[in-house]
């Protein structure tokens, strides 16, 4: 297994604004977009940025929604004394800031020529998948399955049950080892996905590098 195709410790950083409800909080809408550090330490030093002002708007990334009350200083340093040890909840009347920094384990985007054999479609080598193509010229056009089968490799490109597609050595291809490809041929963008996932989590077989 490549290092690049192994799952990595990050922590996430997860800021919402919560609503009373009949049973307790729900949520209103989620603040940040989905955000990873290599330590908690930086997670934090994040929060403290996002909240600097008394506006805790949500990030135009993940919507348009504005906070619904104001953070008083007293509310900034309450909120991030808790969320220190990894989870805070502040009630403000009706709604209530949450946050929490999380471990995770994620695997990182990798890009790669197709002649590399760290290129994910080699992750993805022998597993069941789906095939789509979206035409360049037409953006919002649905994408188009091509094929459904095994993936086998082959020098010249890729064969996905009875279809081949050529791929040229020097083509990117990104994605997720074990998880899913893209790259772009021609007139078309091409993605690719496992439709099981049959990998361990963290670290598993040197079966290949």
């Amino acid at each position: 297994m490549y290092p690049e195709w192994r799952k990595q410790p990050f922590f996430e950083l997860h800021l919402a604004w919560l609503i009373q409800g009949p049973r307790g909080y729900d949520l209103l809408f989620k603040i940040n977009p989905y955000s990873l550090y290599k330590t908690r330490e930086e997670a934090l030093e994040a929060a403290k940025t996002l909240l600097k002002g008394e506006r805790l708007d949500q990030d135009p990334k993940v919507g348009r929604n504005q906070a619904p009350v104001l953070l008083s200083p007293e509310d900034r340093t309450r909120f991030l004394v808790l969320l220190e040890s990894g989870k805070a909840l502040v009630p403000l009347d009706r709604y209530a800031l949450l946050g929490e920094i999380v471990l995770v384990e994620e695997r990182l985007l990798h890009r790669a020529p197709f002649r590399d054999p760290s290129n994910v479609l080699y992750s993805l080598e022998g597993l069941p998948v789906r095939l789509l193509h979206t035409p360049v010229n037409d953006p919002e056009a649905d994408s188009r399955e091509v094929s459904q089968g095994i993936l086998q490799l082959e020098p010249e490109g890729i064969r996905v049950g009875e279809t081949f597609l050529a791929i040229p050595g020097e083509t990117p291809i990104e994605g997720l080892a074990y998880e899913d490809a893209f790259f772009h041929l021609g007139e078309g963008h091409y993605y690719l996905y496992a439709l099981s996932d049959p990998t361990p989590p963290f670290g598993g077989s040197e079966a290949r590098g």
